[in-house]
C-alpha cells in the first residue's frame, strides 16, 4: 500500500503543485484570522448572539448562493472565479485590518466585513473541488486531497492558529493584513495554473437557468449515496457550528483562557485534523469506505459531549484532536467519492447542492448555537449536539448502509 501510495504522488502534476502553494499559502493567512477573528469579536462585544453573528454571517453565502452559483461555476472559467476570489478576500481583510488598527471598526461592520469574505470564500472553495479532477487522474484524487487537507491543517492550524493569537495582542490588525497579502499572493498562484481538461462551458448553447439548477438537485436527490451524505454533513457541521460560534467566549468564561491560550489550544487541537490528513485514505482503505465513513459519525456525536460535561482544557483538547481525525478522514474520503462519482459537466451545480445542503446548515447551526449559550449556557451548545447527532445517526444510518452497497465498491 505504501509503495502504490509513493508512486502515485510522483505523477502529481506541476499545476497541482501551483494549487498545493496556493492553498497553503492564502490557508496561512486564513489560520490567524480563524484565531484573530473570534478574539476581535469578543473584544467588540460580549453578546453570545453578536459574536455568532460574525460566525453566521460568513457561513450564511451557502445557504443563499451555494445552488446559484453551481450554475455559475458550469457556465464560467472556474479558475479566473477562484483568483478573482481570493483578490476581493484580499481586498477585504485589508479593510478589517486597517478597521481594527485605527478603532473605528464595530462589531456590526466586522459582521458585514464577514458576510462580504464568505461569498468569496464559497466561490473559491467550490471551484476549488471543481477544479481539481481537471489537474489530476482520478486515481489519485485521495492521495491529491489528502496532501491538500495536510497542507491546509499545518499551514491553518499548527503555524496560523498561535500565530494569529499571540501577534492579535500586540498588534490587533496584524494578523488580517497578513492574510490580505497572502491571499493576493495565492491568487497569482492560481492565474498561473495551466488546467490540461478544460469544459468549453462559455461556448455551448445553456438551458434556461432554472432548468440547470433543477438538473443539479434532480442528480442528486436520485443518487442515493451523495444525498445521504449530504443530509449527514448537513446535521454534522449544524451541530458542530452550536459550540464553533461561541468557542472564544467558552474558552475565556469557562477555561481561563486569555488570547495566547486560545492560539495554543486551536493550535493542539489542529494536530487531530493533521492526523486525519495523514491517515484517511489509509482508514478508507483498511477499514472501508463505508465503515469509516460511519466511525467518523460516532465519533462526531461522543467528542462533542466531553467538553460539556467536563469544561477542562483536558477535555476540550482531546475531544477536539478526536473530532479533528473524523472530520479530516470524512472529508477525504467523501471530496474524492462526490469528485468521482459526478459528471464533470454537472459537477458545479451537483456540487452546489451537495454543498447548499452540507455546508449552508452551518449558518443556522450560529444562529441556534449563539441562542442556546445565551439562554441555557456555554455548557449547553456541546450537550445538545452530542445528542442530535446520535440521533442523526440512528435515524440515516440503514439509508446509509442500503446506498453504499450499491455504490461503494467492497474492500
Amino acid at each position: 500500500m505504501s509503495e502504490q501510495h509513493s508512486h502515485t504522488s510522483h505523477h502529481l502534476p506541476r499545476s497541482y503543485w501551483k494549487l498545493f502553494s496556493s492553498s497553503t499559502i492564502s490557508n496561512l493567512g486564513d489560520g490567524m484570522v480563524v484565531a484573530a477573528g473570534p478574539l476581535l469579536a469578543l473584544s467588540l462585544t460580549n453578546d453570545a448572539r453578536l459574536i455568532a453573528a460574525v460566525t453566521f454571517a460568513a457561513m450564511v453565502p451557502w445557504l443563499i448562493l451555494s445552488l446559484p452559483a453551481g450554475v455559475y461555476l458550469d457556465r464560467n472559467d472556474r479558475q479566473k472565479i477562484m483568483f478573482r476570489a481570493n483578490l476581493v478576500r484580499g481586498v477585504v481583510f485589508a479593510f478589517i485590518a486597517i478597521g481594527a488598527a485605527t478603532d473605528l471598526l464595530s462589531i456590526y461592520t466586522l459582521i458585514a466585513a464577514s458576510a462580504v469574505a464568505g461569498v468569496c470564500e464559497l466561490f473559491f472553495d467550490m471551484s476549488s473541488q471543481a477544479i481539481l479532477p481537471a489537474i489530476v487522474d482520478q486515481d489519485s484524487l485521495e492521495v491529491a486531497n489528502s496532501r491538500l487537507y495536510i497542507s491546509q491543517i499545518i499551514s491553518n492550524g499548527f503555524v496560523g492558529l498561535p500565530f494569529g493569537a499571540w501577534i492579535f495582542i500586540f498588534a490587533i490588525g496584524a494578523p488580517f493584513a497578513v492574510n490580505a497579502l497572502a491571499l493576493v499572493i495565492a491568487a497569482l498562484l492560481i492565474r498561473s495554473i495551466k488546467v490540461r481538461l478544460v469544459i468549453d462551458a462559455v461556448d455551448k448553447p445553456h438551458a434556461s437557468f432554472s432548468t440547470e439548477l433543477r438538473q443539479g438537485l434532480t442528480w442528486l436527490w436520485k443518487h442515493d449515496l451523495l444525498r445521504t451524505l449530504a443530509i449527514m454533513l448537513g446535521v454534522a457541521n449544524m451541530c458542530g457550528m452550536f459550540a464553533q460560534a461561541v468557542f472564544v467566549k467558552f474558552a475565556r468564561d469557562e477555561l481561563g483562557l486569555g488570547a495566547r491560550g486560545f492560539g495554543i489550544l486551536l493550535a493542539a487541537i489542529s494536530i487531530g485534523s493533521i492526523l486525519g490528513g495523514v491517515i484517511g485514505e489509509t482508514l478508507s482503505k483498511k477499514l472501508g469506505a463505508t465503515t469509516a465513513i460511519i466511525l467518523a459519525y460516532v465519533i462526531f456525536g461522543i467528542s462533542d459531549v466531553i467538553p460539556g460535561l467536563f469544561p477542562e482544557i483536558w477535555a476540550v483538547a482531546l475531544s477536539g484532536i478526536i473530532m479533528a481525525v473524523a472530520g479530516t478522514t470524512w472529508n477525504v474520503i467523501t471530496v474524492s467519492m462526490r469528485q468521482r462519482l459526478i459528471p464533470p459537466e454537472l459537477f458545479g451545480r451537483v456540487n452546489s447542492v451537495y454543498r447548499f445542503i452540507g455546508t449552508g446548515s452551518t449558518a443556522i447551526g450560529a444562529l441556534i448555537g449563539g441562542q442556546i449559550a445565551f439562554s441555557f449556557g456555554l455548557r449547553a451548545t456541546y450537550l445538545v449536539s452530542g445528542f442530535v447527532l446520535l440521533v442523526a445517526l440512528i435515524t440515516l444510518s440503514s439509508v446509509f448502509f442500503h446506498a453504499a452497497k450499491i455504490y461503494i465498491e467492497p474492500e
